[in-house]
């Protein structure tokens, strides 16, 4: 080899030039230069590398994933103690499992947060995609909508979403938000919620469950962000990935079907509050006509129904039976009388009592079967 260039004679150098820069550098002799040999050193240490690095972060995971599946075991045995007559005796046991689960969840985060990328991983984007023309203009980021603005804007979108087939995996569904982002916000998951709740009272229960497939995740993805203090855009990648998944798909299938089952007992207690806030209504309205005069001063035009009839003129139209039922303020008297017509009688007359304001349907409900 090239010893050192240390004992070099000021006469030996060039004038102003600086070689000491070179001094005490050793150079390695030709053969340690052979190519095929530093090729296979080189590959053999990258290969032992990513190996140690793959077995670390597989161990990683499975931690992660036995604390979380701890987590969620200890959440549903709180919500088991949390429900019942037991309930209160049930405190110290809940904040045991909730001090648990707070410790847990702190090694969670303190796993993915020393969680190392190695050069592969670092680059990898699972929703990376090409945009073309209009499309190429910069994210804006999240709009700053309310919800009834949001409605309006994206309704006819959502709808189409409740209707859609996602097929019996998540990749799909996970390619639909990647490219429709604007629907990852709070807002979309109230709308999906109303959505389905509303199916589900119409009885259109195959419909629900395909509307609460978005809505549910939506909901999940909502949950996943606030748990990883990110944004619904950011951590809807990861969680359509979790998906990936068999047995975190599994438990996710579990909970979806616990969703479908909430949402049908909450669709029969609405359908409850509002066939009773529309026969509250119905008896203000009868007990408004008992008095002619109420109705009979007022402006015609300021007195029509939403349907444009007069229900004064609609009122002395009806038979003798149902002024009598309105006049009493008995709803049941006016429903016996009403189910007795002929079903063209009983639809013509209901028709033009809600079109004259005099009865108000529940949601949902045929205005000349109101009363069947």
């Amino acid at each position: 080899s090239v010893g050192s260039r240390s004992g070099r004679h000021e006469a030996d150098t060039m004038p102003g030039f600086d070689y000491s820069k070179w001094d005490n550098l050793e150079l390695s002799d030709d053969e340690d230069h052979h190519p095929g040999a530093q090729f296979i050193e080189e590959n053999t240490l990258r290969r032992i590398k990513r190996e140690a690095h793959e077995n670390k972060e597989k161990e990683r995971a499975e931690k992660i994933e036995s604390l979380e599946k701890q987590i969620r075991k200890n959440e549903r045995k709180i919500k088991e103690l949390s429900e019942g007559e037991n309930a209160p005796a049930n405190e110290a046991e809940i904040a045991k499992l909730r001090s648990a689960n707070s410790t847990f969840q702190s090694e969670v985060d303190t796993e993915r947060r020393q969680k190392k990328f190695n050069a592969e991983e670092a680059v990898r984007d699972a929703w990376s995609h090409s945009l073309v023309g209009a499309a190429c203009k910069p994210d804006a980021g999240p709009e700053k909508l309310d919800y009834e603005a949001f409605a309006k804007k994206y309704g006819d979108q959502l709808d189409a979403l409740a209707v859609k087939d996602f097929g019996s995996g998540y990749e799909e569904m996970g390619d639909y938000f990647r490219d429709n982002s604007h629907l990852l916000t709070e807002h979309a998951m109230g709308y999906m919620l109303l959505k389905c709740l509303y199916m589900e009272m119409e009885g259109n229960t195959l419909g629900m469950r395909r509307g609460a497939r978005a809505g549910y995740a939506l909901k999940s993805i909502v949950d996943f962000a606030e748990a990883s203090k990110r944004s619904m855009r950011d951590a809807a990648p990861a969680f359509f990935g979790r998906m990936n998944d068999p047995e975190v798909a599994k438990e996710y299938e579990k909970m979806y079907e616990d969703y479908v089952d909430k949402l049908k007992k909450r669709a029969v207690d609405k359908k409850k509050e509002e066939e009773a806030a529309a026969a509250e209504e119905a008896t203000r309205r009868l007990q408004l006509k008992g008095d002619d005069k109420a109705l009979e001063e007022l402006p015609r035009e300021e007195r029509l129904g939403p349907g444009g009839l007069d229900p004064v003129e609609v009122f002395e139209s009806l038979p003798k039976e149902m002024q009598d039922a309105f006049e009493s303020g008995s709803v049941e008297a006016l429903r016996e009388y009403v189910n007795g017509l002929p079903l063209e009688d009983a639809k013509h007359h209901m028709k033009r009592m809600v079109d004259s304001g005099l009865w108000v349907p529940a949601p949902g409900e045929e205005p000349g079967l109101a009363l069947q």
